[in-house]
């Protein structure tokens, strides 16, 4: 019995009449190389069950991280931001309320006598010597204004922001003339003078916020 001329040769596609090659090694795709099981980097084929040497095929579109959200905090417009700033001010101006407004010490009936001789015959009152004694309504004034500022946060009431701005410059102004329209003879109390300080630092602060959101719609 004849062996087979064509063992271990290769039929090329393509080229019915060229000559056969001897192809040597190991075939791992048949008689087509680019066709068979799928081969690791060394040309042996992959065992069922195993992955090649770079991992599982990925299925789907590629993922790609989502950037981090900004905070809450950090979307807020700058005026918004003073705004709640003089809120937060408004609020220990508030408190200082309960402290003392006044102080009269044991000395008060010689100091008032002093100080209406120094007066000469005739003793004038100033208008706003009648509001010494009422500066509650000007701290519950601030302290409306205080909460009032919380509320900008939603954008609703922002339209609002010049309003309540009045509101603290008509209450400290008033806090501002009954501290100085009190006698001589009576001395400022602690809740006076930490109410003018910090009643002051609310108006700096909604007074700026009112000048920036009035600049940003001009822009």
């Amino acid at each position: 019995m004849s062996e087979n001329e064509n063992y271990g040769q290769q039929w090329v596609p393509g080229a019915p009449n060229a000559p056969t090659q001897h192809v040597t090694g190991p075939q791992t795709g048949g008689p087509y190389p680019n066709y068979g099981p799928p081969t690791q980097g060394t040309g042996q084929p992959i065992p069922p069950g195993q992955t090649g040497m770079y991992g599982p095929p990925q299925a789907g579109p590629p993922q790609y991280a989502q950037p981090a959200r900004p905070s809450f905090l950090a979307l807020m417009p700058l005026p918004i931001k003073l705004a709640v700033g003089s809120g937060l001010m408004g609020l220990v101006t508030f408190f200082m309320g309960f402290l003392s407004w006044v102080t009269i010490g044991e000395t008060i009936d010689s100091k008032a006598e002093d100080w209406a001789m120094d007066q000469g015959n005739s003793i004038g009152i100033p208008a706003f010597l009648t509001m010494v004694f009422t500066p509650g309504w000007f701290l519950l004034g601030l302290g409306a204004a205080a909460v009032a500022a919380f509320g900008f946060v939603a954008a609703k009431w922002r339209r609002f922001l010049p309003h309540v701005a009045f509101l603290v410059v008509v209450s400290w102004l008033g806090l501002l003339a009954c501290a100085l329209a009190l006698p001589g003879f009576i001395s400022l109390g602690t809740g006076a003078i930490l109410a003018l300080i910090f009643g002051s630092f609310q108006l700096l602060l909604i007074g700026a916020a009112v000048i920036m959101d009035g600049l940003n719609e001009e822009a």
